[in-house]
């Protein structure tokens, strides 16, 4: 979020001020570095299919509990540390250090069956998330007058919808939910997670962050539309969440569950559409640069993938979900991160000025290529998904090329930070 000139805050501003002569987003390295294991992690299974333990499911959860979750911690840690002006409460690396050995218990207990550390896993992550929530609290509350308290009270509801889908993902990964409550759970899990946790955040500080990292301003009285319609996304979500629970119920409850579902659910696509129409404006504006494209592209695929959404959850089309869960994480949280790390590369891993700039130059080198290459690779993923075996032999291979641009694209400007530091 831009407010007028004279109180314009840059999203590091006060944590700079707080560590002098260091990049101001050191805090957030530990998170960033088992973020990009855990990425590496997910690329492996990804490229090795169903031929390593957890299959699709495990590669999934490397990038939504692992990467997506440490950069969500540790982000809204950040801005909330830089917007309230209140240094940061509690043992940070305590809590990133449980989050991530809870998320490692439960992947590896889901991959090999193990429902008891599944369940202990979840409850030590979740206590993480907890513990990092009522941070967050703590400073809005202690901060006086902070114009943009919303945005961290907005994060503070995106960690309760993580603490929903993870009593859901618990109780399905212990075996405690079966027959036509286990998908009802499991649609429960995916869209909590996906819109709430991941959206409800990425909402939130695309306001603001977006148009820093595009280099630009977000057009004046934004940000205070954008505070009403996350809040609105966040109950919508909330609201949807339970009510897909509630389609187990079976009969006419559940179709009436389903139909409720859906009605929320485009009270979050149109508080998503109305908060990246604005965005999406301030960037277009803006020079070009990889970070600038990537925001761009996110805010077009997540109006998109909502309205969809709703069609799908509306109809009751559920063969579909996979296919618009593979397009939220790649085409919208995958290029979130994207961006991210591409505009926080040069003040993380440069030591002078001079290098800063070169690693720079670097990355925004074929911005505009690499990212039609990604986004083309995306759309065909999510096609070729959401048409499964209708497509034949030729799906296949379009899938794997899709597949092959999205990798490329993703892997140069990890090589290009690597050689260019």
């Amino acid at each position: 979020m831009t407010p007028a000139p004279s109180a314009r805050i840059h999203p590091s501003k006060a944590t700079a001020e707080r560590v002098p002569g260091r990049s101001p987003f050191d805090d957030v390295t530990t998170s960033v570095v088992a973020a990009l294991a855990f990425a590496v992690g997910a690329g492996v299974w990804v490229i090795a299919g169903a031929g390593l333990p957890g299959g699709r499911w495990l590669a999934v959860h490397l990038f939504t509990l692992g990467v997506l979750s440490n950069v969500i911690l540790a982000f809204t840690r950040h801005f909330t540390d830089t917007l309230t002006r209140v240094p940061a409460h509690g043992n940070g690396g305590r809590r990133v250090l449980a989050f991530n050995l809870g998320a490692v218990a439960v992947m590896m207990g889901m991959a090999w069956t193990w429902p008891i550390v599944v369940a202990t896993g979840a409850t030590i992550a979740t206590g993480a998330v907890v513990a990092n929530y009522r941070c967050l609290r703590r400073a809005r509350r202690a901060a006086l007058g902070a114009r943009f308290a919303w945005i961290v009270r907005c994060y503070e509801r995106a960690h309760g919808a993580f603490v929903h889908g993870a009593i859901l993902g618990g109780l399905m990964g212990a075996g405690a939910v079966t027959g036509s409550w286990y998908g009802a759970a499991r649609v429960a899990h995916l869209h909590v997670n996906l819109l709430g946790w991941a959206g409800v955040t990425l909402l939130a500080t695309l306001v603001f962050f977006g148009p820093t990292m595009a280099r630009t301003r977000i057009e004046p009285g934004a940000d205070d539309r954008a505070a009403r319609m996350i809040r609105l996304a966040a109950y919508c979500v909330t609201v949807a969440t339970l009510a897909l629970v509630a389609t187990g119920l079976g009969g006419g409850a559940g179709e009436a569950s389903r139909i409720l579902a859906g009605l929320a659910l485009a009270g979050f696509a149109w508080a998503a559409t109305s908060t990246c129409r604005a965005v999406g404006r301030a960037v277009s504006t803006a020079r070009a640069g990889t970070p600038r494209a990537a925001v761009a592209a996110v805010c077009w695929w997540l109006p998109v993938l909502a309205w969809s959404d709703v069609l799908v959850v509306g109809t009751g089309s559920w063969r579909h979900l996979d296919a618009l869960g593979l397009g939220l994480l790649l085409g919208v949280f995958v290029q979130a991160v994207l961006a991210t790390l591409t505009y926080l590369a040069p003040m993380l891993v440069a030591d002078r000025n001079d290098g800063r700039a070169r690693l720079q130059s670097a990355l925004d080198r074929y911005g505009r290529i690499r990212s039609t290459t990604f986004n083309l690779g995306v759309a065909v993923v999510v096609v070729m998904a959401a048409a499964g075996t209708s497509a034949g032999g030729a799906g296949g291979v379009a899938a794997r090329v899709g597949w092959t641009a999205v990798l490329v694209a993703l892997a140069y400007p990890a090589v290009t930070t690597v050689v260019a530091r």
